[in-house]
């Protein structure tokens, strides 16, 4: 952990120092979609960190794809006549609706971060259109830069460089089962998906 808020800290002043800079070139960052795609990172513990980095992508994007989508729908509601509220209500409960039922089938595309992404990019809902490519560039620099960064350094810092498996266990005799073998072998890609199917085949072979 230390090293996350080690890699999220040196970021954040590397943000602040050239944020300027950016902002007079015509890049704008948006701060809570750079620095929110580390968080939601690693709030997803039961995946790996492979597939951390494109659930938090590919979900933010669509998310913020989706926002845009009410925007576009709302704008069009107000045009017929009804009110802001209401023209908003109807396609987000639309919007939202599609995306719970579409987790279960497309959890990498449809899930809790573009949900998140969704929600926070109406805190200027009536810039949203103007502002979606620099809540897409600011999603993906922050997955690049902070979520394969951190990840990376983690991965440096608990990399094994080699292991015991002590099986069949002495004194017992006791076989380890395949499914035991996998979990190992696939913990924090621990090694590829090719050497351990070499490994679990040798040890069930032998």
């Amino acid at each position: 952990l230390l090293i996350v808020f080690a890699w999220i800290a040196v970021w954040n002043i590397v943000y602040q120092a050239v944020h300027g800079l950016w902002h007079d070139s015509g890049i704008q960052i948006v701060n809570w979609a750079f620095f929110a795609a580390v968080t939601l990172f690693f709030m997803q513990e039961e995946l790996t960190y492979k597939e951390r980095f494109w659930y938090t992508l590919c979900g933010g994007t669509v998310g913020l794809l989706l926002a845009a989508l009410v925007s576009l729908g709302a704008k069009a509601l107000m045009g017929l006549g009804l009110s802001h509220f209401v023209a908003v209500c109807i396609p987000l409960v639309i919007i939202i609706g599609v995306l719970i039922l579409t987790r279960p089938f497309i959890p990498m595309f449809f899930n809790d971060v573009g949900f998140v992404y969704l929600i926070c990019s109406f805190i200027e809902s009536d810039k949203m259109i103007a502002n979606l490519p620099s809540h897409l560039l600011s999603l993906v620099l922050g997955s690049i830069i902070l979520n394969l960064g951190a990840s990376g350094l983690i991965m440096l810092y608990k990399k094994a460089k080699m292991m015991f498996i002590n099986y069949p266990n002495n004194p017992t005799g006791a076989i380890a089962p395949k499914s035991f073998l996998e979990d190992v072998y696939h913990a924090d890609d621990f090694c590829t998906e090719e050497e351990a199917n070499k490994l679990i085949g040798k040890y069930i072979n032998d």
